[in-house]
This record gives structure tokens, C-alpha cells and sequence, in this order.
């Protein structure tokens, strides 16, 4: 999910989760303070409206009791004498914040009130209640404004002797000021706490998802700095911060090889400087010997002249061999050889080059034999110098290195589906198991070849790899000590034509 998909969300949530919450939470405080509201009074109908405001249930408080004195007074009137009846009801009412007072003809036969109540005693006459004992009305319901909060539910009924009697119902709705703050508060304290718990974590999680990965970049470039750069950046997400993570852990991957790959350089340079100053150093000695030989009139006789001249000559023959290989070796290194690319028939040209090798083979008194397995002609693409530098390469390694009396050199062309394959074997003197990995490595010859007058470069199989590799082939050895070795190479085939 992107980042600006899980912003949009985040808002969406941010404004829906609070709304349906603070829903809920109404809901839990209604039914809480209504239930608070039922413990103060007796108030009816609770189940079918919400409190919302502790006022709209003014109406509700002591309906049932109300009616039920009501209902009394018109079958017992008389009840409402008697002090004893009278104080067990009221006892009930107390329970609820209310109590009772009963005028008889006027006068206050009961006061249900544990408190002084004087002032609302003297103004009972003042509410204009009915004392019409034929023509009652109907129960009314007043609120006297004073200091005071107290609702009043008054009824007027005829005791049995006749008199006008009146039962006024006295609630003490102070509480429903309470009520109504602390209701209005809680709804307050839970807004807030609602929308700063779900704004505060909703932004949580979407900063997490960001500010994580940050800080891991963060660490990643502090590693970087100081030069370490063996860690790897995970990705936790598939968003653009994620994206920017595995981009991060890339650059990383490819600094690590572009560091490794300049260190292997400076070690190669190192040995190759190394090699190149043995190389050399071997034949400029012997040089410089045979020169103060002439010089000191070592000499002298001309058959000495000749011999000293003529070793002078081989010598610096070697070391203008090595300097070539050398030159090439760096060009293929550094991709500055040119390469000349052509479509041709494989077989053709391995026909007529087998050819040429072979007066050269024969003329160092050696056997050579040449095979071609492939029936047509097999379309390739390559530079024709080069391909026969490898060929002369493989066969020169192949004369110089033969210890046997009767030497053999053989070479095999074949093809599969996607390359045609060419094999130089000869019965040499093979290559030891724990020199064969490393042939195709510059410089690297074994020791025997260093002790001998034969000795290479060190650069030629290094040169056809590096030749046969830009052709998009491979080429590989296979050996066995005293018994002779095989070179195989690759190159794929452009198409076949059978």
C-alpha cells in the first residue's frame, strides 16, 4: 500500500473511528447516568428515550408514585389522617429525594420533610392550588424558583367528612444539576480522550511505518560513512518508503562489489607488478651477465661472439614476447581490444586452419590428427584474429610443454544445439589436480615450468579465456598428471545448417 493511500485512510479513520466511538460512548453515559437518575427518583419510561440532559426526564420524576397516592385518596381518603400510614409512605419516598405534604382544609396535617422546609410551606398558598372540593382539578405539577431546586406534584381529593384535602409531592432536584454537569463533563473528558487516544495512535501507526525505515537508512548511511558495509536494509513494506529501502540496499550491494572489485584490482596490480618484475628481472640478468662478458673480453673468440649474441638476441626475443602478452593481456583487461566480429561456416575456417598447424606440429617432429563431427556447416560469429590466437596459443602450450619421444596432438570439433565445441588434446606432460583450477589465471604456471628454459608468459590460456569469454563462450581443461592435457572451448552457434 502506498503512503499516500494509507494517509488517505489514516484520515478517513482518524474521522470515523472517534465518530462511532463517541456514538458508543453516549450511549454508555446515557444508560449510566439514567440508571443514576433512576437510584435519586422514581421516574417512569425510562427504556424510551435517551437522558442526553438530566432535564428532559422532569416529566418522568414520580409519575408512579404520584398516581399511586392518586389512587389512594380516592379509595381510602382517610389514610391520608393517619400519621402512621402517612410516615411509611413517605420513609419510601425519602429513599428517592422525595416526601410528602397533606393540608386539610388549609391547614398541614403532615410534613414529610427531615429539614426545615418553612419556605416552601409558606408558599404552598401562593401556587393558586385548587382547594374546590366539588370541582377539583386536575393534578398539577409546579416548580417553585428560589435558591432551592424542588419539583412539586400536588392533587386535591375529599376526605370522607367532606373536607378539601390536598397531597403535595416535594422532589429534591438538585441532584438533577449534578447530574447534568458531570454528565456534560464525562461527555467532554471522553470526546477528547477519544480523539487524542485514536488521533495518537492511528498516527503512530502510520509514522511507524515510516520513521522506521527512516531511521534504518539512517543507520545504513552512518555505516556506509565509516566504511562498513557488511549489513543489509530490510524492507518491512511494499510502499514508496520500501521501494526507497531495497534502492538503498542495492546501491549498498553494488558499492560492496564496486569496493571488493577495487581491492581485487589493487591486489592484482600488485601481483601483476610482482610477476612482471620476476619475469623480466630472469632475462635482464642474464643479459647484463653476457654484456660485461663481452665487455671484460670473456669473449674472444668469434664461435664466443656468436654464442654470447645470439643468447643476447633470445633473451631480449622473451621479453619482447612478454611485453606483448602483456599489452594484450591489459587491452582484454580493460576492454580496449578491438574486436572485429564476422558471420562465417566454423567448419570451413577449422578446415583450412587445421592446415596451417599442421605442417607447423609436424615440424617438430610430433603427430597431429585432426577430427570434424559436424555434418554441414555451423554458422558462428567471430573475430578470425583472435579465434586463431587462441587456437596457436593452446597448440604452442600443447609443442612446448611435450616430454614424450613421440608426441601426439589432436584436434576434435563438435556441436550440440546451441555452440560448437573444439578440444586440443595432447600426451604432454599433463597438469597436476591442484594446479588444473587455476590455468586460466594470469601469471600462474607450476614450478617445473619456471625451472626450465621453456617456461611462458604465464599470460596465454589467461589470454584465451579472456578472448573466448568476450565471444560469449567458456573454455575449460581437463588433465592428468604425466598422461597429457585437453583444452575445450566454446562458441555459440548463430544458426545450423545441416
Amino acid at each position: 500500500m502506498s503512503i499516500k493511500t494509507k494517509l488517505v485512510f489514516s484520515n478517513i479513520a482518524m474521522c470515523l473511528i472517534p465518530l462511532i466511538l463517541c456514538l458508543i460512548t453516549l450511549f454508555g453515559l446515557n444508560n449510566l447516568y439514567s440508571r443514576k437518575l433512576k437510584s435519586y427518583y422514581e421516574v417512569e419510561d425510562m427504556k424510551k428515550k435517551p437522558l442526553l440532559n438530566p432535564y428532559i426526564e422532569l416529566k418522568s420524576i414520580n409519575i408512579r408514585p404520584f398516581k399511586e397516592l392518586q389512587s389512594e385518596s380516592e379509595a381510602i381518603p382517610d389514610n391520608f389522617e393517619d400519621k402512621k400510614v402517612l410516615k411509611t409512605i413517605n420513609e419510601a419516598l425519602l429513599k428517592k429525594n422525595t416526601y410528602i405534604i397533606v393540608e386539610k382544609s388549609g391547614n398541614v396535617v403532615f410534613n414529610g420533610s427531615k429539614k426545615n422546609n418553612k419556605d416552601i410551606i409558606s408558599k404552598l398558598d401562593d401556587l393558586n392550588y385548587s382547594r374546590n372540593a366539588d370541582r377539583p382539578e386536575p393534578p398539577r405539577t409546579e416548580s417553585i424558583s428560589d435558591d432551592s431546586e424542588t419539583l412539586i406534584r400536588q392533587f386535591t381529593f375529599i376526605f370522607s367528612d367532606g373536607s378539601s384535602g390536598n397531597v403535595f409531592l416535594v422532589a429534591d432536584t438538585s441532584k438533577l444539576s449534578q447530574l447534568a454537569t458531570e454528565f456534560i463533563i464525562s461527555i467532554i473528558i471522553a470526546i477528547i480522550a477519544i480523539i487524542s487516544l485514536t488521533g495518537g495512535f492511528i498516527t503512530f501507526l502510520v509514522s511507524r511505518s515510516i520513521l522506521i525505515p527512516l531511521n534504518q537508512l539512517k543507520i545504513g548511511t552512518e555505516k556506509i560513512k565509516h566504511g562498513n558495509l557488511d549489513f543489509k536494509v530490510r524492507a518491512e513494506s511494499s510502499d514508496e518508503i520500501g521501494e526507497l529501502c531495497d534502492a538503498f540496499d542495492s546501491m549498498r550491494k553494488k558499492l560492496k562489489e564496486s569496493v571488493e572489485l577495487q581491492a581485487q584490482y589493487e591486489n592484482n596490480r600488485k601481483e601483476l607488478i610482482s610477476n612482471i618484475s620476476h619475469d623480466l628481472k630472469t632475462p635482464i640478468t642474464s643479459i647484463k651477465g653476457y654484456i660485461e662478458g663481452i665487455r671484460d673480453g670473456v669473449a674472444d673468440t668469434p664461435e664466443k661472439m656468436e654464442k654470447y649474441v645470439n643468447t643476447i638476441y633470445n633473451k631480449t626475443q622473451s621479453m619482447n614476447y612478454l611485453i606483448e602478452e602483456l599489452l594484450t593481456y591489459s587491452k582484454l583487461d580493460l576492454k580496449k581490444l578491438p574486436f572485429y566480429f564476422i558471420d562465417m561456416d566454423f567448419v570451413s575456417y577449422m578446415n583450412d586452419l587445421m592446415e596451417e598447424f599442421k605442417f607447423d606440429v609436424e615440424k617438430n617432429n610430433m603427430e597431429f590428427s585432426y577430427d570434424n563431427h559436424i555434418k554441414g556447416k555451423a554458422n558462428v560469429r567471430i573475430d578470425v584474429q583472435n579465434i586463431n590466437r587462441v587456437i596457436s596459443n593452446i597448440i604452442s602450450n600443447s609443442i612446448k610443454y611435450m616430454d614424450k619421444e613421440h608426441g601426439k596432438i589432436s584436434v576434435e570439433v563438435d556441436s550440440n544445439n546451441e555452440e560448437v565445441l573444439v578440444g586440443i588434446k595432447d600426451n604432454g606432460m599433463g597438469i597436476s589436480e591442484e594446479a588444473l583450477p587455476y590455468v586460466f589465471d594470469r601469471f600462474y604456471r607450476e614450478d617445473f615450468s619456471r625451472n626450465t628454459s621453456k617456461g611462458g608468459s604465464g599470460l596465454g590460456l589467461a589470454i584465451c579465456k579472456k578472448i573466448i569469454e568476450e565471444h560469449g563462450g567458456s573454455i575449460w581443461a581437463k588433465s592428468q598428471k604425466g598422461h597429457g592435457t585437453e583444452i575445450w572451448f566454446s562458441i555459440k552457434l548463430k544458426n545450423r545448417i545441416n
